[in-house]
């Protein structure tokens, strides 16, 4: 594998240099540069094209007492955005590549979140005390540029599909990715991340994917199990996070166990069926504890505050608008809800039914 290369424009060189330490790798290559005015630094990216992957961009660009820097980091990376596209004065890149944003200022990408006026323009936003952890993903993004910049891409390149499991995924969101699939790479992985990767739904994180097995992550047999389901997992662009199918994960089930809904199982039922198929894990998978309040262990989610698994009966529905039919509801548990611990950090209301269903159930204690 060819190493990867990130220009890093930063007013503070100290921070930068700290953050390069870190990421560097044998894959990845951290190239740090205090900003120049407009002109110069449009100037040095076009003429530099061939030597870098990727941008990732301070803030706050003008921090320093002695910055030169004379426009913000959502400007730079608009124009840069734009002459991925079009040529101006006859200039312009001859390919698309990753745009990251970073700061040090505390909260930053939960202010950040509430500012929509750059929120497509950059790939991911980052706290600077988090980007060193991120080497992984960096690889990934320019491994889903490169990709996407040839000419012509299919859904079962992006996806990471065969043919016949691409019958077998939700159908809007196939016909979604085919609409999108030769527009802009920025376009294609911001809807990717935000819409699919990183929402449960047509795909799952492996607390999820714990939590609907019936099985403690914690578990002396997990790894092994994992190792059995390892043709449902994602393996399309941006794949540096492990999520699984749901669909494929569903028709399996179904499939080996007589067809048996998982969603409907408890979680006895579940590693009873698990231990009976592969002996290798008998004895060796157990199951979660119920949360605080909860009755069923038909676990289905789990708690978006705490991550403990619960079934969808038991939990109460966040207040979150879904854009897309494949995506699911998330829910918090009754302790969380009670408590309100994260509240304002991972969630931020429950629907108006919920909070009146929650104060019932506190009058009828």
């Amino acid at each position: 594998m060819l190493k990867k290369t990130y220009l890093y424009f930063d007013d503070k060189k100290d921070t930068a240099n700290a953050i390069k330490d870190n990421l560097e790798s044998d894959s990845l290559e951290i190239i740090v540069k205090r900003e120049q005015p407009w002109n110069n630094i449009l100037e040095f990216l076009l003429d530099q094209e061939c030597t870098f992957d990727g941008l990732i961009l301070d803030w706050k660009l003008d921090g320093e007492d002695d910055s030169t820097a004379d426009f913000s980091s959502e400007a730079l990376a608009q124009q840069c955005r734009r002459l991925q596209v079009d040529k101006v004065n006859n200039r312009g890149f001859t390919k698309s590549f990753p745009i990251i944003l970073c700061s040090s200022q505390p909260k930053f990408t939960t202010i950040y979140e509430k500012d929509t006026t750059g929120e497509d323009l950059f790939d991911r936003i980052f706290d600077k005390s988090t980007l060193e952890d991120e080497e992984a993903f960096l690889l990934s993004l320019t491994s889903a540029y490169e990709l996407l910049n040839q000419t012509t891409n299919s859904v079962e390149n992006i996806l990471g599909l065969e043919k016949e499991d691409i019958l077998n995924i939700d159908q809007s969101l196939i016909k979604k990715i085919s609409e999108i699939k030769d527009k802009q790479p920025h376009e294609t992985i911001y809807f990717l991340l935000n819409e699919v990767i990183n929402i449960n739904g047509a795909l799952v994180n492996e607390k999820v994917l714990a939590a609907r097995l019936g099985v403690k992550k914690g578990s002396e047999g997990w790894g092994l199990l994992l190792s059995k389901l390892e043709s449902f997992k994602y393996k399309g662009i941006l794949s540096n996070e492990n999520r699984w199918w749901s669909d494929l994960i569903n028709d399996w089930w179904a499939n080996e166990f007589n067809g048996s809904i998982l969603k409907f199982t408890t979680s006895s039922e579940r590693i009873e069926y698990l231990e009976n198929k592969y002996v290798d894990l008998k004895d060796k998978l157990s199951q979660p504890d119920l949360c605080v309040g909860a009755d069923s262990t038909e676990f289905w989610t789990v708690c978006l505050g705490t991550n403990n698994p619960i079934s969808e009966i038991d939990g109460f529905i966040i207040d979150k608008h879904l854009h897309y039919s494949w995506q699911e509801k998330e829910f918090i548990c009754l302790d969380e809800a009670k408590n309100e611990t994260h509240r304002g950090t991972k969630w931020k209301a429950l629907l108006p039914y919920e909070e009146e269903r929650l104060k019932l159930y506190f009058e009828t204690l």
